[in-house]
């Protein structure tokens, strides 16, 4: 299945409502979508590597999730429980860099419109983001170069096949 990412700058002040009407928006669209904390995301590869291993467990009948997005949120988040991986990585209250996937790949501009956010993909970027929010701690951060923290984000999301 094909998907497309995006990252946005708005305000969320009510997660639920804001989720409702993304989910709505996808479905009028023939698909779904997922809005996460872009705190939690290590770069594009970081959510394509979610993506794929998502739909491997799907077309294995091994999904921990009810639906594909869901799936993908947990191995983004290198968690096996969803309400786990909406804690580590779910839109709140005050979050304000989003990132947004669609399956299949959707424009999203109406969307973020209706919202009244802007895109901005450069929220996405694992620059200056702290790894402590994937579980990684700061001994382990440091057995890779700077450059390659991103590197411990896709190490997460790929556990995750054998921690279930």
């Amino acid at each position: 299945m094909n998907h497309a990412a995006y990252g946005a700058r708005g305000s969320v002040e009510r997660p639920e409502e804001i989720l409702g009407r993304a989910n709505a928006w996808a479905r009028a669209r023939g698909g779904e979508a997922l809005l996460m904390d872009a705190r939690a995301v290590f770069g594009v590869d970081h959510l394509t590597s979610a993506v794929h291993h998502a739909e491997r467990a799907k077309a294995m009948g091994e999904m921990s999730a009810r639906s594909l997005a869901m799936e993908t949120l947990l191995y983004l988040s290198g968690q096996r429980q969803v309400a786990d991986g909406i804690l580590v990585a779910g839109i709140r209250p005050g979050t304000e860099r989003i990132a947004i996937l669609t399956f299949p790949a959707i424009r999203i501009e109406e969307l973020l419109e209706d919202l009244g956010w802007v895109r901005d993909d450069s929220v996405l970027e694992a620059e200056g983001k702290s790894l402590s929010i994937l579980g990684v701690g700061a001994r382990e951060g440091r057995t890779v170069p700077a450059q390659r923290r991103a590197d411990l984000a896709l190490e997460r999301t790929a556990l995750l096949d054998v921690a279930k």
